[in-house]
C-alpha cells in the first residue's frame, strides 16, 4: 500500500518539524521522509527554479518510496508554480494521498522563524522574498492549516489520517 503525505507552507511555518515528528511516529523503515530544502540546497546546491532539477528528483525519490509501499511525506516550501505538476503526478501513483498547507501571515511566519535554529542564517528580508501566501493546489483540497494549530495538532491529524488507511496497527 502506498501512502503519500504532502505538508507545505512558507519558510518558517512549521512544516519540517511536523513531518520529522510524523516520521517518527511510523516503524523504522515503513516512512520515508523527503525534505524539499534537503534536495534542493543540500544535495544539489541550487536556486528555487521551476526547471531546476530538484524538482525531478524529489519525484523520484518519493516514487522510489511509494513503490515499494511506504509512507512517503514530502514537505516544503513547494509553491505551486514549481511543483504543482509534480505533486499530481506523485498523488497519482500513490493509492491514498494526503496535502496539509500551511496558511499563515508573514508576521506569523517571522515570529516562528525567530525560534529556529536557521534564524542567524536569513531574517525578514529573505523571508519576504519567499513568501508566496495562501496557494492551493488546483487538483486536491489540502487540510487548510492556520495559526491555531499547534504542532502536536497537525502531527496527530496526519497520524490519525494515515492510520485510517494503513495496514500497521496505531
Amino acid at each position: 500500500m502506498s501512502i503519500l503525505v504532502v505538508i507545505r507552507g512558507n519558510s518558517g511555518s512549521g512544516k519540517s518539524t511536523v513531518a520529522s515528528a510524523v516520521q517518527r511516529l511510523f516503524p523504522r523503515g515503513r516512512c520515508l521522509l523527503v525534505p524539499q530544502d534537503i534536495v534542493r540546497r543540500h544535495m544539489l546546491r541550487e536556486y528555487d527554479t521551476p526547471s531546476g532539477g530538484n524538482v525531478e528528483l524529489i519525484e523520484r525519490i518519493a516514487g522510489f518510496g511509494l513503490e515499494r509501499g511506504l509512507v512517503v511525506v514530502v514537505e516544503g516550501i513547494l509553491s505551486v508554480g514549481h511543483y504543482g505538476g509534480m505533486l499530481e503526478r506523485l498523488s497519482g501513483l500513490a493509492e491514498f494521498a494526503f496535502h496539509y498547507s500551511f496558511d499563515l501571515t508573514f508576521e506569523e511566519t517571522l515570529v516562528r522563524h525567530a525560534g529556529r535554529k536557521q534564524a542567524g542564517e536569513f531574517g525578514a528580508v529573505e523571508m519576504a522574498g519567499w513568501y508566496h501566501g495562501w496557494q492551493p493546489l488546483g487538483f486536491v483540497d489540502e487540510v487548510r492549516i492556520d495559526v491555531g494549530w499547534g504542532v502536536g495538532d497537525v502531527v496527530e491529524r496526519i497520524h490519525r489520517d494515515v492510520l485510517g488507511v494503513s495496514p500497521w496497527p496505531s
